[in-house]
């Protein structure tokens, strides 16, 4: 019988190569998917055509290569209309980028997990590198504490305890009993932000900060990750810039502003 976390092989290589796409931006031959996931020559062939025949990949005969289609990108458009603009959430993500060079998270969650649904790496020379569909305990993370903040007290309670369920203690750094957990959440309800020093990759930092609620009731969460020695002086600055940034991009845009946006 299946576990709770098990995934169907041929399921998980469809979305581990999709999210490659997303990391590489450009065509890929069969051979770059096999070599980069250690996957047999030809089931991946198979594979990469079958998604090809469904419309999610096109084959370029001169380039030998696949990219994904449009068909792609239309898979998720709702999720954004429901919640955000794409052109919001990206413009509000690239305007960090360029102001502070540093690597630029959205974060959603995915049961007890903070799941970063894309990423703009950062700039600079000596950089935090993360991968798109990387994934963070919501009790151990800058993110997972910004996504929880909004939620009941009982609520955090019952994912700290699933996540030690599914984890165990080996899963969560030292010193995030409940307690620990909850004076995080709390510095998200007070001051409208947190920030995470080393909690997950040593000498790494995130700010995070909750994106407004959602028409929908989407929860997401934005964050700048870089080098610790780098956000330790510019903490306070990040988070109003943050701020600043979220009202230009997101708080100021109603509902009929989107609409408009769309049909235009």
């Amino acid at each position: 019988m299946a576990t709770e976390n098990s995934v169907i092989k041929t399921a998980g290589r469809v979305f581990e190569i999709l999210e490659y796409f997303r990391e590489v931006r450009t065509p890929l031959s069969v051979r770059d998917i096999s070599e980069r996931f250690d996957y047999p020559l030809s089931s991946t062939a198979v594979l990469v055509k079958s998604m090809a025949t469904l419309g999610y990949l096109s084959y370029d005969s001169r380039l030998r290569a696949y990219a994904p289609t449009i068909l792609v990108a239309l898979l998720g458009d709702w999720i954004y209309e429901s919640s955000f603009s794409s052109a919001e959430i990206l413009n509000l993500m690239q305007s960090l980028s360029n102001a502070t060079m540093e690597t630029i998270i959205l974060a959603v969650q995915n049961d007890f997990q903070a799941q970063y649904v894309q990423v703009i790496q950062s700039q600079l020379p000596i950089q935090f590198y993360v991968s798109p569909g990387t994934r963070r305990p919501l009790c151990a993370s800058g993110t997972g504490w910004a996504l929880l903040a909004p939620q009941a007290d009982s609520t955090i309670a019952r994912i700290h305890q699933r996540t030690r369920s599914r984890l165990g203690k080996g899963g969560l750094p030292e010193h995030l009993e409940l307690e620990d957990v909850m004076v995080q959440v709390a510095k998200v309800r007070t001051q409208g932000y947190v920030y995470s020093r080393g909690t997950n990759t040593p000498g790494v930092g995130v700010v995070a900060m909750p994106l407004p609620a959602s028409p929908s009731g989407a929860r997401l969460v934005i964050g700048v990750g870089g080098l610790i020695e780098r956000l330790d002086q510019s903490e306070k600055k990040l988070a109003n810039l943050m701020t600043e940034s979220i009202a230009k991009y997101i708080t100021q845009s109603t509902p009929a502003k989107r609409r408009a946006a769309t049909t235009a």
